[in-house]
């Protein structure tokens, strides 16, 4: 069970959807718009992502999970922008013939906003994150 859940059909193969996913310093990709520059350190499982965004907040976040084309997980580990702590997302991606169904779900606390806000700003992350996977296609 998750605080956010955006589900939404991409048409394109899984393995396309989730081989964006997993090149972790690609996120400006889906993002254009609120991201200024990423760096990542390391590779694969392990690796840090810092993203500093356009209004100048900055995000570091953990690859800790990029399996069988079909689980992709990171955490967040340092946030001087977002109104959350303890921030755990999770994307799920299943076959749907030759489209793609994934579904962007997360865990956190708020910090000094009430939970509802924080689900807003969350659905509407995962909802623009998801378009931007499907203009890639």
């Amino acid at each position: 069970m998750y605080k956010v859940l955006v589900e939404r059909t991409l048409d394109m193969p899984r393995k396309k959807v989730f081989d964006i996913l997993v090149d972790f310093g690609g996120l400006d990709k889906l993002l254009p718009d609120m991201v200024g520059s990423i760096a990542v350190t390391g590779n694969g499982i392990g690796a840090m992502r810092t993203v500093v965004m356009k209004d100048g907040g900055k995000v570091i976040e953990r690859l800790d999970v990029a399996h069988d084309n079909s689980v992709f997980a990171y955490t967040i580990t340092y946030n001087d922008v977002l109104p959350l702590e303890n921030y755990c997302a999770v994307v799920t991606l299943a076959d749907d013939g030759n489209k793609t169904i994934a579904r962007w779900g997360s865990n956190w606390d708020a910090k000094g906003v009430p939970d509802a806000e924080v689900v807003t700003m969350l659905n509407g992350l995962y909802s623009t994150l998801l378009d931007g996977l499907h203009k890639l296609a």
